[in-house]
């Protein structure tokens, strides 16, 4: 069994600043890998609150070098590598965040890196196996041009994340046939936001699909995405899967290749 669970479902600077949504990423759990993607501004705060435990890390991936996405790692991996006295754990990234590049410092320290016993770089299209779940890093079209997201085949299913990125035909290919479709998206229905997706894009690319996901979590929503309730209905509407957005507290359990949703108390 698996267990995603979101620390948030917003996305963008301002939603970074206010926290009206939350930005702490997510959490992907299973019996033997405990993973945090993208820990953005809150996510030490927001696992507090939901009563996770940051010593309980085994891998952290951050997909692009933008703080609603990277900037609580550091300190994940401080919890990972037990205060930084043990050389252990797995840290995923993109370049940028990892390296840097002409438009970005990079995110996480080279101190911080020297301590985690495996350091991957990612570009779209590499694969990687942790643990026995084997992940492939997706395409994207972001303004860090880096940007990847993934999809991961875990024993209990395929797992897509969209990370940030614009409409690009490739997405329909990568996240065709997944089982859960984690997508980022910012506006709401045809409100276009270059870098990102809104309701209509996510609904093209789930259309075109020859296979659907089981489940679609809208995430990464932005501050004027003001009631995702009413806006994951109408997509949902569209495309005839279940939709939920994410909110603090989400829990998503992904078991022989089903899903189910509940909530967490806090």
């Amino acid at each position: 069994m698996i267990e995603i669970v979101f620390l948030g479902g917003g996305g963008g600077r301002w939603e970074s600043i206010t926290q009206v949504k939350g930005t702490g990423g997510f959490r992907i759990h299973s019996e033997n890998m405990n993973m945090h993607v993208d820990p953005g501004t809150g996510a030490l705060v927001r696992m507090n609150q939901l009563q996770i435990n940051p010593w309980k890390t085994d891998a952290i991936i951050a997909t692009h070098c933008h703080p609603d996405h990277y900037t609580d790692a550091e300190c994940l991996v401080e919890a990972m590598t037990k205060g930084m006295t043990k050389k252990q754990g797995i840290l995923i990234g993109n370049n940028s965040v990892l390296n840097g590049n002409s438009r970005f410092e990079k995110g996480i320290s080279t101190y911080h890196q020297s301590r985690v016993g495996e350091r991957y770089v990612l570009a779209p299209y590499d694969k990687i196996n942790i643990n026995n779940w084997e992940l492939t890093a997706t395409k994207t079209k972001h303004n860090d041009p880096e940007t990847i997201g993934f999809k991961m085949e875990t024993e209990d299913g395929l797992i897509g994340y969209t990370s940030d990125s614009e409409y690009i035909d490739s997405l329909i290919e990568d996240f065709d046939g997944v089982d859960f479709l984690i997508a980022n998206v910012i506006r709401v229905k045809g409100q276009k936001v270059p870098g990102h997706m809104c309701s209509n894009d996510i609904i093209e690319v789930i259309n075109s699909m020859n296979k659907k996901p089981k489940m679609l979590t809208m995430y990464h929503m932005g501050m004027k995405m003001t009631d995702p309730d009413s806006e994951a209905r109408y997509i949902s509407e569209k495309i005839d899967i279940p939709v939920v957005p994410a909110k603090i507290g989400l829990k998503v359990i992904l078991e022989n290749k089903t899903c189910k949703f509940e909530y967490i108390n806090y």
